[in-house]
Parts: structure tokens; sequence; C-alpha cells
């Protein structure tokens, strides 16, 4: 997809939307070294970090919040990322299509989507207006 195909037009609607939500998940390990799993929203945060690396195809990249809950204790931590396209249908209602991804914050790699029906309570999901987003640095600036 393109950036332009999020543009919206003078009057009325984009053909697509795009959404994201987040939630840090993390085990902190306590003296015993056993975990329990905790889960903040930082979808705002990771919504308001978000700028343009590609406009063809779209191309976006994020700022990992920091934790400021962050106990003294070894901590495993995780980036539920929900990512929703919706696309307007001939009838004017928007179909939307939602994918969870969970990721390393600080690693590096391929992150397939998690298959549907497996996270029972997703991040809060926030649009995106990709038109108003800044580019960063390095970007290209076609689109």
């Amino acid at each position: 997809m393109k950036r332009r195909d999020f543009q919206p037009p003078l009057s009325g609607n984009p053909s697509h939307r795009l959404g994201i939500g987040a939630h840090r998940l993390y085990r902190p390990l306590d003296s015993r070294g056993s975990a329990h799993e905790r889960k903040d929203v930082i979808s705002d945060e990771v919504s308001d970090s978000l700028q343009v690396v590609q406009a063809d195809p779209l191309i976006l990249c994020l700022q990992y919040p920091l934790n400021h809950n962050n106990p003294m204790a070894p901590v495993v931590e995780t980036l539920e990322l929900a990512v929703c396209v919706q696309v307007l249908n001939a009838k004017g209602q928007w179909i939307s299509r939602t994918h969870i991804i969970h990721l390393n914050p600080r690693g590096e790699g391929r992150f397939p989507a998690l298959p549907p029906n497996t996270v029972t309570e997703q991040p809060p999901v926030l649009l995106v207006e990709t038109h108003l987003l800044e580019s960063v640095d390095h970007a290209q600036k076609s689109g």
C-alpha cells in the first residue's frame, strides 16, 4: 500500500485507513525467580512516535517508549503491536483487518503476525493520519 492510499480527498473519505495499537508485555522476576506477566497499554506513545520511512510502499517506524514502571529485577519484555487496515467498500462501510505482531523491542529479525484469535485482549487501536506524519531524516521523499 502507498501513502497516498490513506490520503483523504478534498471532500470525503480516503479509500484506506490505518490504525495502530500497542501493549507492553513484561514479566518481572521476583525474588523466587518466578515471573508474573503484566500488560501496559502504550498505544498513545507508539502512535505519537510514528514517522514515515518510505511512502511507496508505505513503511513506518516507531520509537519504543521507555518503561518507567520497570522493576529492578530482570525483565522479559515484548511489544504487542496491533496493525489495523480499513478499506472503504462500495456501500461506504469500513471493512477492517487487524493483525497482531509480537516482537522483542530490542531485537532484530522477522516478526510474522500471530494466528487469528490467539490474542484474547487486543490493545486499543488509534486512527493514524498518515498524511500528517513527519518523515524521518533518512526517508525517501516520494509519494
